[in-house]
């Protein structure tokens, strides 16, 4: 007897947590098959995609992330949705930030490297000026002009 009353306590539990708020089903459903959709895309292209790609892929998402998002505020979705609704945004999330690192890490690479080649053309004037000043350089080109003007007369 205890057996049967918790197995049909499992399955009323199991009712209520599949049907409760269930009122935007269908919109919420059509929003997360848009988002794992445009997921699979960047998660396919995301070492490859630019900055104009991911501000595309950000306005392809904003509607879709509102539904869900007005979904779970006005508790509209039952328990097993929002379970869903949050898997699908922590891989959202994963997938950004590692873009984004990614893509900090090579901006900052690109700065790094105009910064060293600025420092080091910097550097080889200053070492040019440094040659073109000094008496060595001075008394080398007097000597050449002198030898110059042997050979021509």
């Amino acid at each position: 007897m205890k057996t049967i009353f918790r197995i049909s306590i499992l399955a009323v539990a199991i009712m209520f947590l599949t049907v409760s708020c269930g009122g935007k089903g269908a919109s919420v459903d059509t929003a997360l098959s848009q988002i794992e959709k445009a997921m699979q895309k960047v998660e396919k292209n995301k070492t490859s995609m630019t900055e104009s790609d991911w501000k595309a892929f950000s306005d392809e998402l904003e509607q879709p992330a509102k539904v869900l998002s007005d979904a779970l505020e006005s508790n509209d979705v039952g328990a097993l949705k929002k379970l869903k609704i949050s898997a699908v945004m922590l891989r959202y999330a994963a997938v950004v930030g590692e873009a984004a690192l990614h893509t900090v890490t090579d901006s900052l690479k690109v700065k790094m490297e105009e910064t060293h080649l600025a420092d080091s053309i910097a550097a080889g004037i200053g070492q040019l000026q440094e040659a073109l000043e000094s008496d060595e350089l001075k008394k080398a080109m007097e000597e050449l002009q002198k030898e110059l003007q042997k050979l021509q007369n």
